[in-house]
């Protein structure tokens, strides 16, 4: 009886799992950031966590920090949707419509800056939960790069 439960949830994990990735793909290369929809970021991240060995509470942190900063970044993205049209309109116009440019990089000065603000808040909140040996970890797989050998490892 207790394995049917197991056996059930984990079906309905593996079916989330796929559903999300479906539901997502396009969106940003297949990576949505509410709710991890890739399976491949979610995965990355749990690999991240369990690495730095974190408490249910850290985790909570850092994947609200994590969803902030792919928030910003999809949002970002949707920018450039309506820079590619204004720079149109302007580049077809009889005369370039510098006005109209201007605006496009105020937008865009705007979205960086709001970027920038969201991702200092995010790190300064994981800097916050994590310990310093959990830190050193971090620091030391953000200097080697995501495709280091031994990323994501228990070692």
């Amino acid at each position: 009886m207790f394995g049917f439960l197991i056996g059930t949830a984990c079906l309905l994990g593996l079916t989330a799992t796929f559903a999300g990735h479906r539901r997502h793909h396009g969106c940003a290369g297949g990576y949505r950031s509410r709710g991890f929809g890739s399976g491949r970021a979610r995965f990355v991240l749990n690999r991240l966590l369990d690495r730095l060995d974190t408490t249910p509470g850290q985790e909570k942190v850092i994947r609200e920090a994590v969803d902030t900063l792919l928030d910003d970044v999809h949002d970002a993205r949707s920018e450039l949707r309506a820079t590619r049209a204004d720079v149109a309109q302007a580049v077809r116009a009889e005369t370039l419509d510098r006005g109209l440019i201007d605006g496009v990089f105020e937008r865009h000065d705007r979205v960086i800056e709001r970027v920038r603000q969201n991702a200092l808040d995010s790190f300064g909140k994981v800097h916050e939960t994590l310990d310093g040996r959990q830190r050193r970890i971090l620091a030391e797989l953000i200097e080697a790069g995501p495709f280091a050998r031994g990323f994501g490892s228990s070692c």
